[in-house]
């Protein structure tokens, strides 16, 4: 197998997150020196601190492997037994993903810097080819590559915090919505002098814009994980979810919401027991405020 670099998430100005020393850190040489990866680990963080301060704190051996290569990505794998389905992505590991009963999360690097439509294609040449200086990428795709560690770790802390329970019934727009908020956040905290929340919340803004062509159904069409979706449930998802945080009782709320269904496994009835209407009626309320949204010019 080829050598990793096996460390501990390094010091940040606020000390060590408790739920750091859970990572054992698998990265291909390549990728080391990397100033998305560090980047990166500076939101993750920053995330790491507020989910302790939320109560989800993930201290399970977590593995995460970073490279640029799929040859690194699969033969970490096999050493840890881990051996994904990867029909859905055509046998390759595009971006992230959280992998093996969410105790392995991997980021390929690769697709991070050169992925920029469904239409673009891996290919051993872009695994080789030198990283982009960021100052040279668009600040749409710099925010997503450096908040992707950080929108995995989401998901691999609600469910390690809710003992791996997650109701059966939560959609797809609720998960990635909260993952993709989550690590904004993050972002936020770790890089207050060039950007605020409210410079977040157009940055989402503007992402959405660039999708209300294709994300044109009413927001419970993208409960249900399908390919159909078109990434239509990380967008209409993220502004879902920073509606409820900002306007139906903070995050705070939410974490109840998670963890109430994660006890009864029934997601719809855990929301009305958190907020008082039913599931559907709050996705129509999203459909006239996202529409709202749709109706605004381009920026």
């Amino acid at each position: 197998m080829m050598t990793a670099e096996t460390t501990r998430l390094g010091v940040s100005s606020l000390g060590v997150p408790r739920t750091a020393t859970s990572i054992e850190w698998k990265i291909e040489p390549s990728a080391v020196g990397s100033r998305t990866l560090a980047l990166s680990r500076q939101v993750l963080a920053r995330l790491q601190f507020l989910l302790e301060d939320l109560g989800l704190v993930r201290v399970a051996l977590t593995y995460v492997v970073v490279a640029r290569s799929q040859a690194f990505i699969n033969d970490v794998l096999e050493s840890i037994d881990c051996f994904p389905n990867l029909v859905r992505t055509g046998g390759v590991h595009l971006m992230g993903a959280t992998l093996c009963n969410r105790r392995v999360v991997v980021i390929n690097l690769t697709g991070y810097l050169f992925l920029l439509s469904a239409a673009d294609r891996l290919t051993s040449t872009l695994e080789s080819a030198p990283e982009p200086a960021i100052r040279n990428v668009n600040y749409k795709i710099a925010d997503r590559n450096i908040s992707g560690l950080a929108h995995e770790w989401v998901h691999i802390a609600r469910a390690s915090a809710n003992d791996g329970r997650v109701a059966p019934d939560e959609p797809a727009w609720v998960r990635e919505g909260i993952a993709e908020l989550l690590a904004g956040v993050a972002r936020v905290l770790a890089f207050p002098a060039r950007m605020d929340y409210v410079d977040f919340h157009v940055v989402r803004l503007r992402k959405f814009a660039d999708w209300r062509r294709t994300c044109t159904e009413p927001l419970r069409r993208y409960r249900a994980d399908s390919d159909l979706l078109a990434g239509c449930e990380y967008y209409l998802g993220t502004l879902a979810m920073e509606y409820l945080v900002a306007r139906m009782g903070g995050l705070a709320k939410v974490i109840t919401l998670f963890r109430r269904s994660a006890e009864t496994l029934d997601f719809s009835r855990s929301f009305l027991a958190t907020y008082g209407m039913t599931l559907e009626n709050f996705e129509t309320r999203m459909d006239f405020y996202l529409g709202g949204i749709a109706a605004l010019p381009d920026p």
